[in-house]
């Protein structure tokens, strides 16, 4: 995209008076210079330093100019742009009465008084109507800024109905503004286009005033919007561009147009917003400044593009060269000095229609497809297809892939495609997924009743355990175990005469007496557990299902982990009985409090008819203190219940981890 970087053009146009100020003003159209001087005042005393004479310059002075020489230096190289695809702005700025209505919009008296909105649309459909290879549309919309509110002049609703917040401007995608809410239309020719314009001129808001008969109490943006598509290139190619034509209202010193009331109000929303468009322009010279405040007012959010934007922007200064407005159109002129160091960066806007695109990629990828198919023809592969594979054919894929994991298939021969090799790679993914849910249904579902039972027989087998301890015994011996279980032996203790243990088959095991131990005089340092003995057998390897291979891992080298988590689910369900119970004492305390403060109330209350209504009773006091205890009381067990809970969460936590870690060595083992 093609980008235009310039500054704003400025062109200072005058209005005709027969009381010009000569003494006061020099003109040079020539040179596009003004002269200004200001008489010094002689109450300032004889040392007086106060600025007398200032010299601007500008690009254009239009003095004493006709309406069309208006236009063909301001407004017909910016149509020609924004047919082209850039953005354009044209806006009128100064004093009330300075003729900025009549720039922008003109007079209905005489049609060669006609302004630059009236001329720029004719401009427009006659550069429209000299491209045959375009199809344009135009939109149009009008709004009205009114005392910070917004107003849609082409509305169907008058704007007395409107309420001045249903319309919003927001950023779009492409960093510019879109205002939500203004309605927009299309307009086939420039008559329609025109109507639209007389129908919001008669929409606007005006008031009477010393200066003017018809003062502009509003700022009104009038818009068209340009979108293009090429009959001859691609046409999913779009050039769109919105040309706004401005009028402002009028800076006005209230002192000289004897506004009071509601003009007077106008005039002070007016002014702020003026200087808020100021301020803008000054932060923009400013290149130390970071922040630009475009949303301090309406009106310089919505000409966000056009000031410092992507815009070609053109300011029209409209000034009233008479004596008595020497300090307004001094004013007005150092604003424009500071709007030409304003810099935009306008660009051609182009996007992309997503729906026409779609269409062109579609007829691409069958093209692509049929020349691959030719391709395919000459390379002796007819077989191979591009379109997307059929249900039928994925599931004669995945079987494939089912044969080659089980082993049925050594090797898969037939890989015509990257596609194919795709394609089988998703269903090896999907013949994973389905196995990795199985397993994990088959440990958190099917495994729940064996899991009941074997929790069970483990409680049940550390209870005798724990007996045996107590006794200091040790056990019988256990048929199921082809042995027999010894409890712990205690510290430091040995038999004195050797156990020999019988490994006689189907035989009666005599009982025998059992050895008396002799204390050692050095203690061992660790804990010796004699676990069950049992006979080895010699049997043949048999192929186990997995959820008795997992039952089997978890007696035997999974049995440290699954004690892990029943020690926790232990734990889990002391702390929740503590957690219930101690629920119930603050929920005691809650009631006693409640009851205590009824009383206090009810004792307040009765102190009210009393005469002496600060001294309480011992009733009353006896309340206080027993309402501050059980305070104190809720408070210490609402910290413990939140301690609590917190080590729920934490037992919960290892309890997700034990399970995992039981389920990650199952794995591996």
């Amino acid at each position: 995209q093609k980008m235009v970087k310039q500054a704003v053009k400025v062109v200072v146009r005058t209005r005709p008076t027969s009381n010009y100020a000569a003494k006061n003003m020099n003109i040079d159209t020539n040179d596009n210079t003004i002269t200004v001087s200001v008489p010094k005042m002689a109450d300032k005393g004889i040392i007086n330093n106060q600025q007398d004479s200032w010299k601007f310059k500008f690009d254009k002075i239009l003095h004493n100019s006709s309406q069309e020489d208006v236009f063909d230096y301001c407004g017909r190289d910016i149509v020609h742009n924004v047919v082209e695809g850039y953005n354009g702005t044209v806006f009128a700025y100064g004093q009330t009465g300075a003729g900025k209505t009549f720039t922008i919009a003109g007079s209905t008296q005489n049609y060669k008084y006609r302004g630059i909105i009236p001329r720029a649309v004719s401009a427009l459909f006659q550069e429209i109507g000299s491209r045959f290879d375009q199809a344009i549309t135009v939109r149009v919309s009008y709004v009205e800024i009114y005392n910070e509110l917004m107003f849609d002049l082409l509305s169907n609703r008058p704007t007395h109905e409107q309420s001045g917040n249903e319309i919003s401007i927001q950023d779009d995608m492409h960093g510019g503004i879109h205002v939500k809410g203004l309605s927009m239309h299309v307009c086939a020719n420039e008559e329609e286009a025109l109507n639209c314009l007389f129908e919001g001129e008669t929409n606007r808001t005006v008031a009477e005033h010393e200066l003017n008969k018809a003062s502009s109490r509003s700022h009104c943006i009038y818009t068209l919007h340009v979108e293009s598509k090429s009959r001859v290139e691609s046409s999913e190619k779009i050039v769109f561009s919105k040309l706004h034509l401005v009028d402002l209202a009028g800076s006005e010193r209230t002192k000289k147009t004897g506004s009071e009331g509601i003009t007077l109000k106008e005039a002070t929303y007016i002014n702020k917003s003026l200087s808020f468009l100021e301020q803008v322009v000054v932060a923009l010279c400013d290149r130390k400044r970071d922040h630009v405040p475009y949303r301090q007012s309406k009106l310089t959010n919505m000409l966000k593009d056009s000031i410092g934007g992507n815009c070609k922007t053109l300011m029209v200064a409209n000034v009233w060269p008479e004596a008595s407005f020497i300090e307004e159109t001094t004013s007005t002129l150092k604003f424009a000095t500071r709007m030409m160091r304003v810099s935009n960066e306008a660009i051609i806007n182009v996007q992309l229609d997503p729906n026409l695109l779609i269409k062109k990629y579609e007829k691409e990828i069958r093209e692509l497809k049929q020349e691959l198919a030719m391709h395919d023809t000459l390379a002796n592969r007819g077989r191979i297809t591009y379109d997307t594979y059929t249900p039928e054919q994925q599931y004669e894929i995945q079987k494939q892939a089912e044969s080659f994991l089980t082993g049925e298939l050594e090797d898969i021969d037939e890989l015509n495609s990257l596609r194919q090799v795709r394609e089988l790679f998703h269903q090896f993914r999907n013949i994973y997924r389905k196995l990795q849910k199985k397993v994990h249904d088959s440990f958190y579902e099917g495994g729940a009743e064996e899991g009941k039972e074997d929790l069970k027989g483990r409680e049940a087998m550390l209870s005798r355990e724990k007996t045996m301890k107590e006794k200091k015994g040790v056990g019988d011996t256990e048929d199921t175990a082809g042995g027999f279980g010894l409890g712990k032996a205690p510290k430091a203790a040995k038999p004195s005469v050797p156990v020999d243990v019988g490994k006689g088959k189907g035989k009666e095991e005599k009982e025998e007496e059992v050895p008396k131990y002799e204390n050692e005089k050095e203690e061992e340092e660790e804990e010796e557990e004699v676990g069950v003995v049992k006979k080895k057998k010699e049997k043949k390897v048999e192929v186990l299902d997995r959820q008795t291979a997992f039952m089997e891992f978890k007696r035997e080298d999974g049995r440290q982990i699954e004690d892990g988590i029943i020690q926790n689910r232990t734990d889990l369900k002391d702390k929740k009985t503590q957690i219930k119970q101690i629920t119930l004492v603050i929920n005691t305390s809650k009631k006693e409090i409640d009851k205590l403060k009824e009383l206090l109330e009810q004792k307040k209350e009765e102190r009210k008819t009393e005469i002496e209504e600060d001294v309480i009773d011992e009733e009353e006091y006896q309340y206080i203190r027993e309402l501050k205890i059980h305070k104190n009381t809720y408070k210490k067990n609402y910290d413990t219940l939140k301690d609590l809970k917190h080590e729920v969460y934490i037992i919960q936590q290892n309890i997700d981890q034990l399970k995992q870690q039981l389920i990650s060595s199952f794995e591996e083992w």
